[in-house]
């Protein structure tokens, strides 16, 4: 890679790297160690939720680096969320579960967000306008919030929550026709689809049979539109690679929990899809998209430090296989301006890179 910006350019698209990464940190120790023990006796004490959250955290609030950063990255911001909003949702509204059911190591049980809790509650904006700062978004509720959650031994594989309802809510706008859906999870993209008259069919394909049965036997006898559904046991790679897929008119990939589970599935379903010209859509992309962008930059910032290509051979994980790949990939690139800069960090540029 021939970078030939100004390292003042360089360094900026650097130093929001680093403010993303440190925001995500912050973010995740409030998750981690306070938001659930919030209360209002803590909210009315503080006057606001980001003095709460500035307190919980032991911040300065004067600290003016931090207080530019917060409104930089709208850390200041946290909204309190309409509750009849999600409980007026079609699956919130029909989908009933009445007591826990157990099958073998999965739990399908009720959980609560607690009045006054904190969580992210849609997928990032990524402003390319500022060095392609992230912004997340945290909402809260002043009442408990329940919401149907699948567990497998203390670990949540599956909740729908506000998250779930907001990050499928553009997909939803548009998906028509014959569906293809890789990932079950407790069904509520499939279910919010098959009430729309513009579908015909969809075929959910899932590997794990248990989540299967456990939703075959409480989740899909709610569902008005149930003959519209087919249930696939496979493992989703070798379905993509096995299927004529032209039937279909719209696929919905939702395979990760996270973007950390995520990515390596993203980039290799990106390859098997690159020549599939259908309309296709990836759960929290945008996040997925996110976490490549920050390896290109790390990639330009070893470039000013002078890395070369024996720093690159060995990889203990899949994002270090990801960047020694881009590196190889990259070396005859040419960046001669800021705005060569801006393109190549964009998201139509991460998308060709990873799908070939």
């Amino acid at each position: 890679m021939e970078l030939n910006v100004s390292r003042k350019i360089v360094k900026e698209f650097i130093n929001v790297r680093y403010e993303n990464i440190l925001i995500d940190n912050i973010y995740n120790d409030f998750f981690e160690n306070f938001s659930r023990n919030i209360t209002f006796i803590d909210y009315k004490k503080a006057g606001s939720y980001y003095s709460l959250f500035l307190n919980k955290l032991e911040i300065d609030k004067d600290d003016k680096d931090f207080k530019h950063l917060a409104y930089k990255t709208h850390l200041h911001i946290f909204d309190e969320l309409d509750k009849s909003k999600y409980l007026n949702n079609p699956y919130y509204k029909n989908i009933k579960l009445e007591k826990d059911t157990k099958y073998k190591n999965l739990l399908l049980t009720k959980s609560t967000y607690k009045p006054y809790q904190a969580f992210i509650y849609k997928d990032i904006d990524v402003l390319a306008s500022e060095n392609y700062r992230e912004i997340n978004h945290l909402g809260y509720f002043k009442q408990e919030f329940s919401f149907i959650d699948l567990v497998e031994k203390d670990t949540t594989w599956m909740s729908i929550t506000p998250h779930e309802i907001e990050t499928m809510e553009e997909s939803l706008k548009e998906v028509n026709g014959n569906v293809l859906v890789l990932g079950l999870g407790l069904g509520y993209y499939p279910y919010i689809a098959s009430l729309k008259d513009n579908v015909k069919t969809i075929d959910i394909v899932e590997v794990n049979k248990d989540i299967i049965s456990i939703f075959c036997e409480n989740i899909l006898p709610q569902f008005s539109q149930k003959k519209k559904v087919n249930i696939i046991n496979k493992n989703a790679l070798n379905f993509l690679i096995e299927n004529n897929l032209n039937k279909y008119d719209y696929i919905f990939i939702d395979l990760w929990h996270t973007v950390e589970d995520g990515l390596e599935l993203y980039v290799k379903i990106s390859k098997i899809l690159n020549d599939v010209k259908i309309k296709t859509n990836y759960w929290i992309e945008t996040s997925l998209i996110a976490s490549i962008r920050r390896a290109l930059i790390t990639l330009i910032e070893e470039n000013l430090e002078g890395f070369k290509d024996k720093d690159y051979q060995n990889a203990s994980n899949f994002y270090d296989s990801l960047i020694n790949e881009l590196y190889f990939k990259l070396k005859n690139l040419k960046i001669n301006s800021k705005e060569d800069l801006i393109k190549f960090l964009s998201n139509e540029t991460i998308k060709k890179l990873i799908s070939k």
